[in-house]
């Protein structure tokens, strides 16, 4: 089939051309360049880091938190192929939050991330309005993940940031998740 990406071209800061990427292994290593810039010489050692004492006790998610994460959803937001979508959760959420509620505390008290909730998907898809599509920067990715992971997290998400917000942890300037 015909190649749906043009061959990209990256450039030096003179407008030279740099590297060029006529195939499809090429040209996911110079989007994985772009949308994923190599971190400045900063290593992490999360062994040997000494965590402050916790700030509050942790508590289980509550099915009123997933109703709220629900409302707040975007209806038409898509999410990875194979999992339930944004308009089912919020279609059916009377019925989906009863059995919703025991499975995400269970991912906590049994301390289990279901594998497949982890993997998402990234198209990269075309920025409006660009003339030059041979670009990298031309392109934007976006991430498709699982429907449950997603309102999981949000969930987690909502709790963090108001017990941030309670015990003014967050900066001024930070504002929501």
């Amino acid at each position: 089939g015909k190649a749906r990406v043009p061959t990209l071209t990256t450039r030096d800061h003179h407008g030279n051309v740099k590297k060029t990427a006529p195939d499809n292994e090429g040209k996911s290593k110079m989007f994985f360049e772009a949308f994923f810039p190599k971190k400045s010489g900063t290593e992490n050692d999360y062994d040997r880091y000494q965590y402050p004492q916790p700030k509050w006790r942790f508590e289980p998610i509550t099915d009123e938190q997933i109703h709220r994460a629900i409302d707040k959803m975007k209806m038409y937001k898509a999410t990875q192929p194979g999992t339930i979508p944004n308009c089912v959760f919020k279609k059916c959420k009377d019925i989906l939050v009863p059995h919703l509620g025991p499975i995400f505390r269970a991912t906590d008290r049994l301390k289990v991330y279901p594998t497949h909730w982890k993997l998402t998907e990234t198209p990269i898809l075309r920025k409006p309005g660009k003339s030059n599509y041979a670009l990298p920067n031309s392109w934007r990715p976006i991430a498709l993940s699982n429907g449950c992971a997603r309102l999981l997290n949000a969930c987690k998400t909502e709790d963090i940031v108001n017990r941030c917000e309670a015990l003014n942890i967050l900066p001024k300037n930070h504002f929501g998740g």
